[in-house]
């Protein structure tokens, strides 16, 4: 195997070890395996002495240490004692990093001991079998990185021998290959498939006790149902490129990340979540202003008014100033809030899409409403801004008349009373086909409609809010035939779906909106619950995503507390102190809750440990939203004073990632859905380090290993 293919191989196995495809030289941290600090392409660990020969690699090459002097004799001394101390080397990370990022040598020489260590011993191990088959080679290479290439009783020899001894008769196939295993003549694609069986059995049951810990090898042996897959496809040789869907022919595996890509046929279509994710962020508190997203606008009236008596929304602040003051003021929040600034510096973050939530009232307003209307020019504006950046957008009827759930987001807090007046009905559809006409109007630049957020299951029977539902199909299909159809879950779970939905709808997106922090038990459960939440909440979404219904996770951030001002509602406490109305005791994870320090609404107080739970938090769902659905839009674009809340400022502070990505250090696999993150920062989780090799190695969710050639749009030729 040389070439490209030698490239699609370690790409594969980066999938695995780092969760994506990138070669991550500067990736560097203490998982909590016993092996000191893993490290570089390889997972390289100072404990077991193969970060030591990348560092002496680096020597050879440069003449010196460089800024691993002052550390080499501890280095040395723990690679040769098998030594899992820190102790003096506690800037090795910071200068792994540094070097990673651009020292062309040290990359180098991290490439030159994986190819010594791993790939060699498995490309000499495949010349011995005699195979031919580059998917067999591959599999070779990811069992020595995994298992190790020697001949301890987990390691790649002696799975071999195990697999050669198993064949005692001629084996025929179809592979075009055929190796000579104990004088018998058994086809290459029999003998790989022998050889992943076991592979299984050794990850299943280990003969090493040190690869028993924790039964980690049990969770990874999708790295063999990936290889099935490839040969069901009966992709043996890639003998030249990988060939994405926009016709870009190059040597490596990757998502999609141009704005509009072909289809296989070589036509476009509005219909992308089969190929190029959605990777969205809401323009939330400017056409339906909420208080927490904008506070200053609602603070101003705590001067004239008791806390009890001062606008709590939308209704009541265009109330209370009168509709010239209250226009004034919200054309000058439409005109400065968001700007094309913050569109563009979203589209060079990786985002393609934006969804942009707007109430009512901007397309159907009566004389009697206190509302103000005039968004239309500014939602214009907006699109244009798109159109030049090449961002698309989804339009959101964000509010209803009458309020279809009762929060602030609808434009009126309080009692919901939508259904309860057919008019409200008529009205909402009325401003639902404005909407869409305007879509229409912007078709090059609006792919979706949304016809109504959060719609309350407690308050309206299931299938009275279906039946609004395909009225609004039907008003929508009769205008446009092609743009998303976006329905909210109204926060059922996913089994109970399909009570909310069509079977004749097509090019349909189920909205579900996913937040860790609006009830007490949330609130109260620490970080790595937290992060091992994160499965239970989706463990049936990528199933419903497989049925004629793609599903968008169309909020979530990267909250997990309530202390941020105003997010129950304006002049409401929190469940996290215990102020929350209807609370009688704090719910915060600690002795002491104080909405202060990490959980307050200053950033530059968070805490670095603080800082790398969020980001590891975020990875934690962006790993099945980005991947294994249609994707996905942040809440929210930016706020005041909302740091977790808000995306421009989460990208700059480094909590939440650029597109393309960074390496997830994710996963633990307890179910085939279950992701956590190898980290015992975060709580007692298990790390996923693979003794046999001394790599720290960081598995990925089953899925993407399952759905590499498919979900990623891959083909080879």
């Amino acid at each position: 195997m040389c070439g490209c293919a030698k490239d699609i191989a370690i790409m594969i196995t980066g999938i695995y070890e780092n969760g994506d495809t990138e070669p991550h030289f500067d990736y560097c941290e203490d998982i909590g395996d016993g092996r000191g600090f893993t490290a570089g392409i390889a997972g390289f660990c100072t404990g077991t002495g193969d970060a030591w020969m990348v560092i002496e690699e680096y020597k050879k090459l440069t003449g010196s240490y460089g800024d691993f002097e002052a550390m080499a004799t501890d280095l040395e001394k723990y690679a040769k004692d098998g030594s899992d101390s820190t102790s003096g080397i506690e800037n090795y990370c910071k200068t792994w990093e540094s070097l990673g990022k651009s020292d062309k040598d040290f990359q180098k020489a991290q490439e030159n001991i994986r190819d010594q260590q791993n790939y060699d011993p498995a490309e000499a191990a495949s010349n011995k079998l005699g195979l031919k088959l580059d998917v067999s080679q591959g599999q070779i290479y990811d069992t020595g990185i995994q298992h190790g290439a020697g001949d301890d009783a987990d390691g790649l020899l002696s799975l071999i021998d195990e697999t050669n001894k198993s064949f005692t008769s001629d084996q025929a196939g179809d592979s075009g290959s055929t190796l000579t295993i104990n004088g018998y003549q058994v086809d290459e694609i029999v003998w790989l498939k022998k050889f992943m069986d076991v592979r299984v059995s050794h990850l299943k049951s280990p003969k090493e006790k040190d690869n028993q810990s924790g039964n980690a090898w049990a969770k990874t042996t999708y790295r063999t149902d990936s290889y099935s897959n490839i040969i069901e496809q009966k992709e043996y040789m890639w003998t030249s490129t990988v060939k994405l869907l926009d016709n870009d022919a190059i040597c490596r595996i990757d998502q999609l990340e141009s704005a509009d890509i072909a289809s296989s046929d070589g036509s476009s279509s509005k219909n992308l979540f089969d190929a190029t994710p959605i990777r969205g962020v809401n323009i939330g508190g400017v056409f339906l202003i909420e208080p927490f997203i904008r506070p200053s606008l609602f603070d101003q009236f705590l001067l004239t008014h008791n806390a009890t008596e001062a606008p709590i929304d939308e209704w009541t602040f265009s109330a209370t100033l009168g509709k010239e003051e209250a226009k004034k003021q919200l054309e000058q929040h439409w005109d400065t809030f968001v700007t094309k600034d913050h569109l563009e510096a979203m589209a060079q973050y990786g985002i393609n899409w934006i969804r942009i939530p707007i109430g009512y009232w901007a397309f159907n307003l009566t004389q009697d409403e206190p509302f103000v209307d005039g968004q239309v020019q500014y939602v214009e504006r907006l699109l244009g801004w798109a159109r030049e950046i090449g961002l698309k957008v989804e339009l959101d009827m964000h509010g209803a008349p009458g309020s279809q759930n009762g929060f602030d987001n609808s434009g009126r807090r309080g009692t919901p009373r939508w259904l309860l007046d057919r008019k409200n009905v008529d009205r909402t559809l009325d401003a639902l086909e404005k909407m869409t006409r305007l879509a229409v109007e912007w078709d090059d630049v609006v792919y979706g409609i949304q016809i109504l957020n959060e719609p309350s299951r407690w308050k309206w029977p299931v299938e009275e809010i279906l039946r609004f539902y395909n009225e609004a199909y039907a008003m929508v299909r009769g205008i446009t035939k092609d743009m998303y159809f976006m329905v909210h879950d109204t926060f059922l779970g996913p089994n109970e779906w399909p009570t909310l939905v069509s079977s004749n709808w097509t090019n349909a997106l189920m909205d579900t909106h996913l937040y860790q922090m609006f009830d007490n038990y949330m609130v109260s459960i620490n970080e790595s619950m937290h992060i091992n939440m994160v499965s239970e909440m989706t463990k049936d979404i990528t199933v419903f995503d497989r049925t004629n219904i793609g599903v968008v996770v169309g909020e979530f951030s990267a909250a997990t507390h309530d202390c941020t001002k105003y997010i129950n509602g304006f002049g409401k406490g929190s469940r996290w102190e215990g102020t929350l109305e209807g609370t009688d005791h704090p719910s915060c994870p600690f002795e002491t809750c104080a909405c202060t320090g990490d959980y307050g609404s200053d950033y530059t107080q968070f805490s670095e440990h603080y800082r790398r739970f969020l980001k590891r938090y975020i990875d934690a769902q962006l790993v099945v939203y980005d991947r294994a659905i249609a994707g996905w839009f942040y809440w929210n674009f930016r706020t005041e004073s909302a740091p977790e809340w808000d995306y421009l400022l989460g990208v700059e502070q480094g909590w939440i990632p650029r597109f393309p990505r960074a390496a997830v250090p994710l996963a633990d696999e307890s179910s085939s859905n279950s992701l956590e993150v190898a980290n015992t920062e975060f709580g007692d989780l298990q790390s996923s380090a693979t003794p046999g090799s001394g790599a720290g190695v960081v598995p990925i969710h089953t899925t993407i290993a399952l759905v590499l050639f498919s979900l990623l749009a891959i083909s080879i030729v």
